[in-house]
């Protein structure tokens, strides 16, 4: 009993942690990179996930008065035993 309890914590704080964003990291002079790994289940890809994503980059632009401007996106769609995942690199113009 002990095991399964244990077991299923771990689940949880995995599937919790792997929601989490990567924040905002700077790539050098105006490039920026955020990701984050979707945890709800499924199959294909979570649109809340990849509008979260971009939320948060472009609330990262305009606290500095500017607007987001995507280079690079890379949308991974959830499958069995694998999370999806929404990541971007984008400047603030």
């Amino acid at each position: 009993m002990k095991f399964l309890h244990l077991t299923i914590v771990l689940t949880i704080s995995l599937i919790a942690s792997a929601c989490a964003s990567t924040g905002v990291i700077s790539l050098g002079e105006n490039l920026y990179y955020i990701g984050k790994k979707d945890g709800s289940p499924g199959l294909g890809i979570s649109l809340e996930n990849k509008a979260e994503v971009y939320k948060e980059a472009n609330a990262f632009c305009e606290s500095k008065g500017l607007k987001l401007e995507i280079v690079e996106e890379t949308v991974v769609a959830a499958a069995p035993a694998r999370l999806g995942s929404t990541e971007i690199e984008f400047k603030c113009i």
